[in-house]
């Protein structure tokens, strides 16, 4: 391009001049109209030229454009991603790479769906042998002919066969939420949710004697699966309880756009935004999985939520923002 950007206008010069000089030299006029004469039309042929030029950039560009528009709108995780479809284009290297896009997106959908099946099923199928052991487990316990080492030992398997169980359900369960398999999306309003929720935590409150409030301060409504928002709620909810102190709090506000809830718990140490990945834990608690919060972040990308995690001393705080709805 810089060789062609610099010697592009010496032809035209060398003519311009030679053609001057010709007029010169079989006419009587000026030197200057002489120039002025032989400059005009290589004038206009310059300008047309650098119009056609730029007409023809433009093309290209409009049909490059089409290209990574078409590229923008493809999304994997939809559940019946079809074929990509790109406009006609009269330029051969861009139909060659449209095939080989084609190609490579193909090969990708098939990566993604052979491992979107062999997730779901090696999941599933899990539940079944799992339940089996469980199941074998329990009637030993109940045996009246084993010893007090075996029925110990027997209650640390059946405990962690519950625990591998409950991961396992968990796992499904984020896979099916990336695999977006929740389709009863409605207008919710999250305090009628929210009061369903706590209805089944009141023992569980009670039992661990903690102080809670809620304050509803303005209506907050949002469209999304009435099914990932009890999950979104219960999660967060379970949270605050299994991480509280003794004789603790929690707070939900409510507002809108806006959901928040705090509880006591212990300081921590490090960046707490790192309980959403998976399997991290802010305790050694035998019942926390490490995913109840993945799950939750999840969700949020899902929906476009925006989550925050913030400790500051023994006060936790995890605040939800939704997005303002057009």
């Amino acid at each position: 391009m810089k060789k062609l950007r610099y010697t592009y206008p010496f032809p035209l010069f060398v003519s311009w001049l030679l053609g001057a000089l010709l007029l010169a030299w079989t006419t009587d006029l000026p030197l200057w109209k002489n120039l002025l004469i032989a400059g005009m039309p290589l004038l206009l042929s310059y300008v047309g030229m650098q119009y056609i030029t730029n007409l023809r950039i433009r093309r290209i560009r409009k049909e490059l454009f089409q290209i990574l528009r078409t590229l923008e709108s493809f999304r994997i995780d939809e559940p019946a991603p079809g074929p990509v479809e790109f406009v006609p284009t009269r330029y051969s290297l861009f139909r060659e790479l449209q095939d080989y896009l084609i190609n490579l997106i193909r090969r990708i959908q098939l990566d993604y769906t052979s491992n979107k099946q062999f997730t779901e099923n090696a999941a599933h199928e899990l539940q079944t042998p799992l339940a089996v052991i469980k199941g074998h487990i329990e009637l030993l316990l109940q045996s009246p002919n084993i010893g007090e080492k075996e029925y110990d030992a027997l209650g640390v398997i059946l405990q962690n066969t519950n625990r591998l169980s409950k991961i396992n359900q968990a796992l499904i369960l984020l896979t099916k939420i990336e695999h977006k398999r929740f389709q009863d999306e409605q207008l919710l309003d999250f305090k009628a949710l929210l009061e369903e929720v706590l209805v089944n935590f009141k023992d569980t409150l009670r039992m661990y004697r903690l102080e809670f409030s809620t304050a509803y301060e303005e209506p907050l409504n949002y469209s999304m699966s009435k099914t990932l928002a009890e999950i979104l709620l219960t999660n967060l909810i379970k949270n605050a309880i299994r991480h509280n102190l003794e004789d603790g709090y929690i707070r939900i506000l409510l507002k809108d756009r806006l959901f928040q809830i705090e509880n006591s718990g212990r300081p921590m140490e490090g960046d707490p935004k790192d309980l959403f990945k998976r399997f991290k834990r802010c305790s050694n608690t035998e019942e926390s999985l490490g995913l109840g919060l993945s799950i939750v972040k999840r969700i949020c990308t899902l929906y476009h939520l925006q989550i925050d995690y913030e400790v500051t001393g023994q006060n936790h705080r995890i605040s939800i923002q939704f997005p303002e709805v057009h």
